[in-house]
C-alpha cells in the first residue's frame, strides 16, 4: 500500500485502542460441530456496477521502462493488525494448551526437486509488509509484490515490468488509474483459462479495481474495470476466490475504527467476456455481527474437480477458544455464500440461520501473542510477521466426486520458541456437513 494508506491505518488501529472496543464480544454458544445460527438479522446483498470500464492495449505493445531495481529499500510503514482481538485473550494471559498435531518427525515424502528458478520480485518499493503474491499459469507466471507487477515465461524470460501496479489500469483513466495502494492479487482462473488481477484503491471513497485478461496470454489485452465499493468502509485485506458463479472477495473493514467482515461477489460470466455492466453484490457482515473477521473465500484450484452446480461458495474462517465468549473450543467456521444475478433478493450469505454457519473444534492450538515481527530469522536481526490471526491465503477446493474438500492453514505457536503452521483438510461427503478429516 501507498505511505498514506499506512499511516492511516495506523490512525485506525489507534483509534480502536482508544475506543476500548469489546474483543469478539457477544458470539453465541454451540456444541461441536453444530449448525450455529450467529445472528438474528440477515444479511440482504446490494449492487453496485463498475465507475468505469475499458480495454487496455496488449501488454507486449506497450514499450514501458522498466522501473529501477532497489534491493536495498528499507521498509518505510507497517499495516497494523485486524484491530480484532484476535490472537490475544479476552481474559488476560491464556494458559498453554497442548497442542496434540504438533509434527515431531519429518514426512515420508520429500518435495519434488524444481524443474526452473529464477529471481523474482524483491521489495523494490520498501513498503512493510511487502504482500507477495503470484500465480501460474500453462505458459506464463505473473507477480506483484504490493505496488510492482511482473510478468514471466515459465522459463523465467522477463516479459513485462516491472512496472507499477497501476500501470495495467492506464488507459482506464480515473482514481483505478491513479492511486497505486498495493494489497494486491493475482489469481489464474483455471476453468476459464484466463487471469485476474487486482488491487484496492483507498484514498476513501474505496474502490477495487479488477482486471480480467481477454484472452490466456497474460501479454494480450485485459478487461478493466473500476468497482466504488463503499463510501465510508475501507476494504483492506481483500482476498478472492474463482469460483464457478463469480469472483467472490472478503475483506475486513475499517471506517475510524473497525467495521467487520464484508464478502463481495463479482459477475464472473460478464466480466470474462468484458461485459462493462458487470455488477457486484456485496454483503456487509459487519452491519449485523462485529465478531468475525479474517475470512476467506473458496478457490477451485483445477477444473478437473470443479464444485458442482449450484454449491454455494465456501467461506471459512479460524477462531482461537478464548476470542468468542461463550464458545470455549478452538474452531473453524463455515459459511455459505449463494449468489442470484437475476433476482439479487434471493442471494444468501450464511448467517441469520436460513443458511447457518457449522462451527468445526479443531485440536487445540495457542495463537501467537503477536501477529507482526514476532519470528527471528537465524542470522539477521529481522523478524518476520506471522498474522496469527486468520487463515492464510488461499483456501482451496476440490470436488473428488463423493466428497468434496477444502485445504487451509494458519500461523500457530508451536511451543519451545517456535512458530508451526497448523493445516487442515475438511471433506464432505455427499449429503453430510463437513467434518475435519485431517490435521
Amino acid at each position: 500500500m501507498a505511505r498514506e494508506t499506512g499511516l492511516r491505518r495506523l490512525w485506525w488501529a489507534a483509534a480502536v485502542l482508544a475506543a476500548g472496543l469489546p474483543l469478539l464480544a457477544g458470539a453465541p454458544a454451540g456444541s461441536k460441530t453444530a449448525l450455529e445460527k450467529d445472528c438474528t438479522a440477515p444479511v440482504r446483498p446490494v449492487v453496485g456496477r463498475p465507475e468505469k470500464f475499458s480495454v487496455s492495449p496488449p501488454l507486449r505493445d506497450l514499450h514501458l521502462t522498466p522501473r529501477a531495481v532497489d534491493p536495498d529499500a528499507a521498509c518505510r510503514e507497517t499495516r497494523p493488525p485486524m484491530p480484532l482481538g484476535k490472537g490475544q485473550s479476552t481474559s488476560g494471559a491464556q494458559a498453554a494448551e497442548v497442542d496434540t498435531v504438533v509434527q515431531l518427525w519429518p514426512g515420508l515424502f520429500s518435495m519434488p526437486a524444481t524443474s526452473v528458478q529464477w529471481e523474482g520480485l524483491g521489495n523494490l518499493n520498501g513498503v512493510a509488509p511487502p504482500d507477495p503474491v503470484g500465480d501460474v499459469g500453462p505458459n506464463h507466471y505473473v507477480q506483484w509484490v504490493n505496488l510492482s507487477l511482473a510478468i514471466w515465461d515459465k522459463s523465467g524470460t522477463l516479459l513485462f515490468g516491472p512496472v507499477n501496479g497501476n500501470t495495467l489500469w492506464q488507459s482506464l483513466g480515473g482514481i483505478c488509474s491513479t492511486y497505486n495502494d498495493g494489497d494486491p492479487i493475482v489469481l489464474y482462473d483455471n476453468l476459464a483459462d484466463r487471469w485476474l488481477i487486482s488491487q484496492f484503491v483507498v484514498p476513501g471513497p474505496y474502490y477495487q479495481a479488477i482486471a480480467v485478461s481477454a484472452t490466456s496470454d497474460p501479454m494480450g489485452s485485459w478487461y478493466l474495470y473500476c468497482f466504488k465499493v463503499s463510501d465510508t468502509k475501507m476494504n483492506d485485506y481483500p482476498k478472492f476466490g474463482v469460483w464457478p458463479d463469480g469472483y467472490y472477495m472478503t475483506v475486513n473493514q475499517f471506517t475510524s475504527s473497525w467495521a467487520g467482515a464484508g464478502v463481495f461477489v463479482f459477475d464472473r460470466d460478464k466480466m470474462l467476456a468484458g461485459d462493462p455492466t458487470a455488477s457486484f453484490q456485496y454483503f456487509d457482515v459487519g452491519s449485523v455481527d462485529l465478531n468475525f473477521g479474517g475470512m476467506l473465500p473458496s478457490h477451485v484450484t483445477s477444473r478437473w474437480n470443479a464444485p458442482a452446480a449450484g454449491t454455494p461458495n465456501y467461506v471459512l474462517e479460524v477462531d482461537d477458544g478464548t476470542w468468542i465468549p461463550g464458545y470455549s473450543n478452538d474452531a473453524i467456521r463455515i459459511w455459505e455464500c449463494h449468489v442470484d444475478w437475476t433476482t439479487p433478493a434471493n442471494s444468501t450469505f450464511g448467517l441469520a440461520g436460513y443458511v447457518p454457519s457449522q462451527v468445526l473444534d479443531v485440536a487445540p492450538f495457542n495463537p501467537l501473542t503477536c501477529t507482526r515481527d514476532c519470528i527471528p530469522q537465524p542470522g539477521t536481526t529481522q523478524r518476520i510477521d506471522a498474522i496469527g490471526d486468520r487463515l492464510m491465503y488461499r483456501l482451496d477446493y476440490r470436488n473428488r466426486g463423493s466428497y468434496q474438500t477444502l485445504v487451509v492453514n494458519h500461523t500457530v505457536d508451536a511451543g519451545s520458541g517456535r512458530t508451526g503452521v497448523r493445516w487442515y483438510e475438511l471433506r464432505k461427503p455427499t449429503g453430510t456437513p463437513w467434518a475435519v478429516h485431517q490435521q
